[in-house]
Protein backbone atom coordinates (compact mmCIF):
# COMPACT_ATOMS: atom_id res chain seq x y z
CA UNK A 1 0.00 0.00 0.00
CA UNK A 2 2.79 2.60 0.79
CA UNK A 3 4.44 1.72 -2.55
CA UNK A 4 1.19 2.44 -4.43
CA UNK A 5 0.82 5.83 -2.69
CA UNK A 6 4.44 6.76 -3.57
CA UNK A 7 3.89 5.93 -7.25
CA UNK A 8 0.72 8.03 -7.35
CA UNK A 9 2.55 11.00 -5.82
CA UNK A 10 5.42 10.64 -8.31
CA UNK A 11 3.02 10.75 -11.24
CA UNK A 12 1.04 13.70 -9.89
CA UNK A 13 4.09 16.00 -9.44
CA UNK A 14 5.34 15.57 -13.01
CA UNK A 15 3.64 18.37 -15.04
CA UNK A 16 4.99 17.31 -18.46
CA UNK A 17 5.57 14.01 -20.18
CA UNK A 18 6.57 12.86 -23.65
CA UNK A 19 3.74 12.43 -26.13
CA UNK A 20 1.98 10.27 -27.29
CA UNK A 21 -0.13 8.61 -24.57
CA UNK A 22 0.11 11.79 -22.55
CA UNK A 23 -2.14 11.95 -19.53
CA UNK A 24 -0.59 14.88 -17.67
CA UNK A 25 -1.32 18.61 -17.60
CA UNK A 26 1.12 19.57 -20.39
CA UNK A 27 2.14 17.22 -23.21
CA UNK A 28 5.61 17.83 -24.69
CA UNK A 29 7.08 16.30 -27.83
CA UNK A 30 10.50 16.87 -29.43
CA UNK A 31 11.20 15.39 -32.86
CA UNK A 32 12.70 16.13 -36.27
CA UNK A 33 10.99 16.31 -39.62
CA UNK A 34 12.55 13.54 -41.77
CA UNK A 35 11.94 15.58 -44.95
CA UNK A 36 13.39 18.92 -43.87
CA UNK A 37 15.58 17.87 -40.93
CA UNK A 38 14.08 20.61 -38.78
CA UNK A 39 13.98 20.29 -35.02
CA UNK A 40 10.40 20.71 -33.74
CA UNK A 41 9.23 21.21 -30.16
CA UNK A 42 5.53 21.04 -29.35
CA UNK A 43 3.71 21.51 -26.05
CA UNK A 44 -0.03 21.57 -25.51
CA UNK A 45 -2.47 21.43 -22.67
CA UNK A 46 -3.89 17.97 -22.19
CA UNK A 47 -7.39 17.77 -23.63
CA UNK A 48 -7.07 21.06 -25.54
CA UNK A 49 -7.51 19.26 -28.85
CA UNK A 50 -10.85 17.71 -27.85
CA UNK A 51 -13.91 18.70 -29.87
CA UNK A 52 -15.99 21.21 -27.87
CA UNK A 53 -19.61 20.38 -27.22
CA UNK A 54 -22.14 22.42 -29.21
CA UNK A 55 -23.83 25.16 -27.20
CA UNK A 56 -27.58 25.33 -27.62
CA UNK A 57 -28.82 28.82 -28.43
CA UNK A 58 -31.55 30.23 -26.16
CA UNK A 59 -34.99 30.80 -27.63
CA UNK A 60 -35.53 34.52 -28.13
CA UNK A 61 -39.13 35.68 -28.26
CA UNK A 62 -39.86 38.46 -30.77
CA UNK A 63 -40.42 41.89 -29.21
CA UNK A 64 -43.42 43.78 -30.64
CA UNK A 65 -42.49 46.97 -32.44
CA UNK A 66 -43.96 50.17 -30.93
CA UNK A 67 -46.37 52.21 -32.96
CA UNK A 68 -44.81 55.43 -34.26
CA UNK A 69 -46.51 58.50 -32.78
CA UNK A 70 -44.04 61.16 -33.91
CA UNK A 71 -43.14 62.59 -37.26
CA UNK A 72 -39.57 62.05 -38.45
CA UNK A 73 -37.49 65.14 -39.16
CA UNK A 74 -36.42 65.70 -42.76
CA UNK A 75 -32.85 64.64 -43.47
CA UNK A 76 -30.49 67.58 -43.92
CA UNK A 77 -27.09 66.55 -45.30
CA UNK A 78 -24.02 68.30 -43.93
CA UNK A 79 -22.08 70.71 -46.13
CA UNK A 80 -19.26 69.14 -48.10
CA UNK A 81 -16.68 71.26 -46.28
CA UNK A 82 -17.63 69.91 -42.87
CA UNK A 83 -18.30 66.35 -43.96
CA UNK A 84 -16.39 63.78 -41.93
CA UNK A 85 -14.28 61.53 -44.12
CA UNK A 86 -13.66 58.20 -42.43
CA UNK A 87 -10.04 57.15 -42.19
CA UNK A 88 -8.98 54.16 -44.21
CA UNK A 89 -8.20 51.22 -41.95
CA UNK A 90 -4.88 49.57 -42.69
CA UNK A 91 -4.44 46.27 -40.85
CA UNK A 92 -1.06 45.62 -39.31
CA UNK A 93 0.90 42.73 -40.83
CA UNK A 94 0.83 39.58 -38.73
CA UNK A 95 4.28 38.08 -38.27
CA UNK A 96 4.20 34.37 -37.64
CA UNK A 97 7.27 32.84 -36.02
CA UNK A 98 8.00 29.15 -36.41
CA UNK A 99 9.70 27.63 -33.39
CA UNK A 100 11.15 24.84 -35.48
CA UNK A 101 12.71 27.36 -37.86
CA UNK A 102 14.28 29.28 -34.98
CA UNK A 103 15.77 26.14 -33.46
CA UNK A 104 16.93 24.81 -36.80
CA UNK A 105 18.83 28.01 -37.50
CA UNK A 106 20.65 27.66 -34.18
CA UNK A 107 22.08 24.25 -35.06
CA UNK A 108 25.74 24.98 -35.95
CA UNK A 109 26.79 24.64 -39.59
CA UNK A 110 30.52 25.31 -40.03
CA UNK A 111 33.32 24.18 -42.40
CA UNK A 112 36.09 21.63 -42.84
CA UNK A 113 39.73 22.43 -43.57
CA UNK A 114 42.89 20.53 -44.45
CA UNK A 115 46.62 21.10 -44.09
CA UNK A 116 48.65 21.58 -46.23
CA UNK A 117 46.25 23.92 -47.98
CA UNK A 118 47.78 24.12 -51.48
CA UNK A 119 49.30 20.76 -52.40
CA UNK A 120 49.54 17.63 -50.30
CA UNK A 121 52.28 15.07 -50.93
CA UNK A 122 51.94 11.39 -51.67
CA UNK A 123 52.65 9.17 -48.65
CA UNK A 124 52.63 12.21 -46.35
CA UNK A 125 49.71 12.53 -43.87
CA UNK A 126 47.12 15.24 -44.51
CA UNK A 127 45.40 16.79 -41.50
CA UNK A 128 41.61 17.37 -41.68
CA UNK A 129 39.51 19.18 -39.09
CA UNK A 130 36.10 20.81 -38.69
CA UNK A 131 35.03 23.98 -36.92
CA UNK A 132 31.68 22.40 -36.03
CA UNK A 133 31.11 22.50 -32.24
CA UNK A 134 31.17 19.12 -30.46
CA UNK A 135 27.67 19.61 -29.00
CA UNK A 136 24.51 21.69 -29.29
CA UNK A 137 22.19 22.73 -26.47
CA UNK A 138 19.08 24.89 -26.56
CA UNK A 139 16.38 25.68 -24.01
CA UNK A 140 12.88 27.06 -24.40
CA UNK A 141 9.88 27.56 -22.09
CA UNK A 142 6.50 26.52 -23.48
CA UNK A 143 3.28 26.69 -21.47
CA UNK A 144 5.38 27.26 -18.37
CA UNK A 145 7.46 24.09 -18.89
CA UNK A 146 11.27 24.47 -19.37
CA UNK A 147 12.43 22.19 -22.21
CA UNK A 148 16.12 21.54 -22.91
CA UNK A 149 17.46 19.78 -26.00
CA UNK A 150 20.93 18.19 -26.10
CA UNK A 151 22.39 17.19 -29.49
CA UNK A 152 25.80 15.77 -30.39
CA UNK A 153 27.30 14.94 -33.81
CA UNK A 154 28.46 11.73 -35.41
CA UNK A 155 31.15 12.23 -38.07
CA UNK A 156 31.52 10.28 -41.31
CA UNK A 157 34.72 11.27 -43.14
CA UNK A 158 35.07 10.50 -46.86
CA UNK A 159 38.53 11.29 -48.24
CA UNK A 160 37.55 10.88 -51.89
CA UNK A 161 39.90 7.95 -52.62
CA UNK A 162 37.51 5.24 -51.44
CA UNK A 163 38.48 5.52 -47.78
CA UNK A 164 35.76 6.34 -45.24
CA UNK A 165 35.99 6.61 -41.48
CA UNK A 166 33.20 7.09 -38.94
CA UNK A 167 33.68 8.61 -35.50
CA UNK A 168 31.38 9.87 -32.78
CA UNK A 169 31.68 12.52 -30.07
CA UNK A 170 28.91 11.28 -27.82
CA UNK A 171 30.17 10.84 -24.29
CA UNK A 172 33.76 11.67 -25.24
CA UNK A 173 35.54 14.18 -22.97
CA UNK A 174 37.68 15.37 -25.92
CA UNK A 175 35.62 15.11 -29.14
CA UNK A 176 37.39 13.90 -32.27
CA UNK A 177 36.98 16.95 -34.52
CA UNK A 178 40.21 16.32 -36.45
CA UNK A 179 41.60 13.35 -38.35
CA UNK A 180 44.62 12.39 -40.47
CA UNK A 181 44.68 10.59 -43.82
CA UNK A 182 47.49 9.56 -46.19
CA UNK A 183 47.00 9.49 -49.95
CA UNK A 184 48.94 6.89 -51.95
CA UNK A 185 48.37 8.37 -55.44
CA UNK A 186 48.47 11.79 -57.01
CA UNK A 187 45.30 13.52 -58.15
CA UNK A 188 42.50 15.83 -57.09
CA UNK A 189 40.17 14.41 -54.42
CA UNK A 190 36.79 15.67 -53.22
CA UNK A 191 36.86 15.09 -49.47
CA UNK A 192 33.65 15.43 -47.49
CA UNK A 193 32.32 15.23 -43.97
CA UNK A 194 28.78 14.12 -43.12
CA UNK A 195 27.59 15.29 -39.70
CA UNK A 196 24.57 13.56 -38.18
CA UNK A 197 23.00 15.25 -35.16
CA UNK A 198 21.08 13.25 -32.56
CA UNK A 199 20.45 13.34 -28.85
CA UNK A 200 17.91 13.74 -26.07
CA UNK A 201 15.55 16.29 -24.58
CA UNK A 202 14.55 16.91 -20.98
CA UNK A 203 11.40 18.41 -19.45
CA UNK A 204 10.28 18.31 -15.79
CA UNK A 205 12.93 15.75 -14.87
CA UNK A 206 11.97 13.37 -17.69
CA UNK A 207 14.60 12.58 -20.35
CA UNK A 208 13.64 11.14 -23.75
CA UNK A 209 15.28 10.52 -27.12
CA UNK A 210 14.69 12.99 -29.95
CA UNK A 211 12.50 11.05 -32.38
CA UNK A 212 12.03 11.40 -36.12
CA UNK A 213 14.65 11.55 -38.84
CA UNK A 214 18.22 12.66 -38.19
CA UNK A 215 19.48 16.18 -38.89
CA UNK A 216 22.25 15.71 -41.47
CA UNK A 217 24.79 18.29 -42.67
CA UNK A 218 27.32 17.77 -45.49
CA UNK A 219 30.59 19.70 -45.81
CA UNK A 220 33.07 19.50 -48.72
CA UNK A 221 36.63 20.45 -49.60
CA UNK A 222 39.03 19.77 -52.50
CA UNK A 223 42.45 18.21 -51.92
CA UNK A 224 45.22 18.20 -54.54
CA UNK A 225 47.89 15.54 -54.07
CA UNK A 226 51.25 15.74 -55.93
CA UNK A 227 54.53 13.86 -55.91
CA UNK A 228 57.39 15.15 -53.83
CA UNK A 229 60.42 16.49 -55.72
CA UNK A 230 63.45 14.24 -55.26
CA UNK A 231 67.18 14.40 -56.00
CA UNK A 232 69.70 11.62 -56.32
CA UNK A 233 73.25 12.01 -54.97
CA UNK A 234 76.22 9.77 -55.70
Amino acid sequence: MPLLIALLLLISINPAIAAPNCNTKVCVKVYTDPKTGKLIITAKQNGSSATPKPISKPVVKPIPKPTRTWKPRPYMPRPAATAIVPKKYTPKPVVKLSLSDQLTQLIPMKEIHHQPVTSALVQVPVNFWTTTPPNFKTSVVMLGIPITVYLSPTYLWDFGDGTKLSSTTRGAPFPNQSITHTYTRTGSYAASLQITWGGTWKASGTTSEVSGGAIIQNLYTQVKVVTAPSKYFN
